[in-house]
C-alpha cells in the first residue's frame, strides 16, 4: 500500500524563495537529512485507535453465526439435512468476552443430542467456533488494542523506502517486518518463527481518533502444507458504551486446501472502562 506525501509546504516554500534555485537546495538538504526513527515510530504509535488507550476493561456481546453459510455446501448435496442442521443450530447462543490483552472468552448453552453422531457433530461445532473466534480476536487486537508497532525505546531499525517505511526487528523468538506508508498506516506484517510464517495485509478506515482496522488477507503457513491457511477478512463497527467494536465479521479462505466461510454478526454489545 503506497501512499506519497503531500507537495503543498514544498510549493510554498517555493513562492517564497526566489525561483527554482532555492527549492532546489532544499531538495537536496531535505533528503540528506537522517531519518528520525523514534520520532516516527511515536507518530506511527499515535496514528491508530486504540481501545486499551480509550481505557477499555472489557467488552462483552452475543453472537449470531450465519448457519446457512456455514452449511451452503451440505445444503447443494442434501437440502434436507442442512435444513435440520441449521434449525438445530439457530437454538445455539454464543457471547464473547475480550480484554485489552486480546483474549477473547467464548461461552454457549448445550443442546441435548438425539444420538452420538449428533453429540460429536455439536462438539466440534463448539470448538470451532471458540477456536475462530479466539483466534480472530488475537489478530483483531494486535491493530485495535495496541499498535502492532514496537515501543519507542525498543531495539528496531527502520529504513526510509521512498514511498514507505520498513520496520524490523525481534518479538521473543521472531522475526517481524512491517511495511507502512508514509501516512504511517502498515500495509504489511510479516512474521517468521520455526514453526510458521505469515505474511498479513491490513485494511484500515481513517477515522477521527485514528486508523481502524476495516479487514485483513492473511496467509499462515506451517510446517506441512496441511497446515497452511489463506484469509480473507471483512470487519464492520458498532460503538458500544462509545467504544468501537466489531459489528459484523465476514471470514472466509482455506486450510489446507479446503475452503470455508463465516458470517457472525454481534449483538447487545456492551463496554466497560477502567
Amino acid at each position: 500500500m503506497n501512499f506519497n506525501r503531500t507537495r503543498g509546504f514544498k510549493l510554498v516554500l517555493a513562492q517564497l524563495c526566489a525561483g527554482l534555485f532555492c527549492l532546489a537546495v532544499f531538495s537536496v538538504t531535505l533528503s540528506a537529512q537522517p531519518v528520525d526513527r523514534k520520532e516516527i515510530v511515536k507518530r506511527a504509535r499515535q496514528a491508530y485507535y486504540s481501545l486499551k488507550g480509550e481505557g477499555l476493561a472489557e467488552f462483552h456481546c452475543a453472537m449470531e453465526p450465519n448457519w446457512d453459510t456455514l452449511l451452503a455446501d451440505l445444503k447443494k448435496t442434501d437440502p434436507e439435512a442442512a435444513t435440520r442442521g441449521v434449525q438445530k443450530l439457530n437454538q445455539l447462543r454464543f457471547s464473547a468476552t475480550v480484554t485489552p490483552g486480546g483474549d477473547a472468552k467464548v461461552t454457549h448453552n448445550e443442546l441435548s443430542a438425539e444420538n452420538a453422531q449428533v453429540a460429536e457433530g455439536l462438539k466440534q461445532v463448539y470448538h470451532g467456533m471458540e477456536q475462530m473466534t479466539v483466534g480472530f480476536f488475537q489478530t483483531w487486537s494486535a491493530f485495535m488494542m495496541t499498535p502492532s508497532l514496537p515501543e519507542v525505546e525498543d531495539d528496531y531499525q527502520l529504513d526510509d523506502l521512498g514511498a514507505q517505511y520498513r520496520l524490523t526487528y525481534k518479538d521473543g523468538a521472531a522475526d517481524v517486518t512491517t511495511t507502512m506508508g508514509k501516512n504511517l498506516a502498515i500495509s504489511e506484517l510479516k512474521v517468521n518463527t520455526k514453526e510458521f510464517k505469515s505474511v498479513l495485509s491490513p485494511q484500515f478506515t481513517k477515522t477521527l481518533k485514528g486508523f481502524l482496522l476495516s479487514g485483513y488477507q492473511a496467509t499462515y503457513v506451517g510446517a506441512t502444507p496441511a497446515e497452511t491457511t489463506e484469509l480473507q477478512v471483512d470487519i464492520a463497527y458498532q460503538l458500544a458504551d462509545g467504544l468501537q467494536v466489531p459489528k459484523q465479521l465476514n471470514l472466509k479462505g482455506s486450510y489446507g486446501g479446503s475452503p470455508f466461510a463465516v458470517e457472525v454478526a454481534f449483538k447487545d454489545c456492551h463496554a466497560t472502562r477502567q
